[in-house]
């Protein structure tokens, strides 16, 4: 009897141990990338991005919301390889021209990061690595989780509008496409969920907020809104985004300059500010995970940070593939100091 005792104790812990490991394990990185990877050619990489994102945030609490997307809006297209940030040519519309990135901030504050980085390790640090340090470091700022990054990412030489807009979800769409645009990513409906989260940050243009309060059903209708927004928030909505009007701007929640779980609980009160917003809970699925994140930062706040690595491994270019750009907003054989 103790021999089968001690045998099932030992079970046990080696239960527990096992199911310890599995908790902290840590998402992979992509083939190429290393936490390590800028130790010795530029040390100094990480501290000059995080010093410039506190600089920034400290003058516009909003760019975290900033930085936050350019991540995404980096990634999602082509993969992490600073696309997003380049200029269009006298041939080509790039990224930044894309109906979808309408309002796209924080380019002149890349350039100051990039500049700073070139002055100390010139021709090293990737347009694309500093995309992935400033969001993660605008985070932690902000309030909300950090996590480790791995670098190691190239530049892309190319870029395309057409190629943005057929890619990124769009603030007007519904649970069903934003679950089928994700899981194209090998992104699961509840990781949607928890990058919707970034939206907890910043603000945006009303040119993502309008079809929302005006013409939701395609109606041509100036009192035509989403019948499942608040009625006192979608009169502010109203008042601050008049009809027509895309270029005011508003905090997406109440707490815009603080990383934390308040935009689940506004999204639960019928306060989200675009229509995929709305849509997290217009399913049994998406109101649960959304209920669940609203009553804690916690869980939020790991499976935040495990989606972010996650993204930041997608379609990256290492190696000698790309280039490391000398100007984030031009290729190398535009660019000049």
């Amino acid at each position: 009897m103790a021999s089968r005792a001690s045998s099932n104790w030992l079970l046990f812990i080696s239960s527990v141990l096992l199911f310890a490991t599995l908790c902290a394990a840590r998402v992979p990185y992509a083939p190429g990338l290393s936490e390590k990877f800028y130790d010795k050619s530029c040390p100094q990489a990480a501290p000059i991005v995080r010093y410039f994102v506190q600089k920034f945030l400290k003058e516009d609490s909003t760019l975290a919301g900033a930085f936050n997307r350019f991540q995404f809006h980096d990634c999602w297209v082509q993969g992490c390889d600073g696309s997003v940030l380049l200029n269009s040519t006298d041939t080509n519309s790039a990224e930044r021209e894309a109906h979808v990135n309408f309002g796209l901030r924080g380019i002149k504050e890349v350039d100051a990061i990039k500049d700073a980085l070139e002055h100390v390790c010139p021709g090293v640090v990737s347009c694309a690595d500093i995309l992935i340090l400033a969001a993660r470091d605008a985070t932690s700022i902000a309030g909300g989780p950090s996590w480790s990054v791995a670098l190691g990412r190239r530049d892309s030489r190319v870029s395309n509008d057409l190629a943005a807009d057929g890619n990124l979800p769009f603030p007007v769409f519904p649970w069903n496409v934003l679950v089928d645009n994700f899981a194209r990513k090998n992104f699961s409906a509840r990781e949607m969920v928890v990058l919707s989260g970034a939206h907890t940050i910043g603000k945006s243009h009303c040119n993502g907020i309008l079809p929302h309060i005006y013409n939701f059903t395609g109606g041509d209708n100036e009192t035509d809104i989403d019948p499942t927004l608040n009625p006192d928030f979608a009169k502010f909505l109203k008042k601050n985004c008049p009809f027509g009007n895309r270029t005011n701007s508003i905090p997406i929640d109440f707490t815009a300059g603080k990383f934390d779980n308040a935009y689940y609980q506004s999204v639960l009160n019928g306060r989200g500010v675009f229509t995929s917003d709305s849509a997290l809970v217009t399913t049994t699925l998406g109101k649960g995970i959304v209920s669940s994140f609203a009553k804690g930062n916690s869980t939020f706040f790991k499976e935040y940070a495990d989606a972010m690595v996650k993204m930041g491994n997608l379609g990256v270019l290492t190696g000698s593939q790309g280039e490391i750009r000398r100007k984030c907003q031009f290729v190398n054989s535009v660019a000049s100091y």
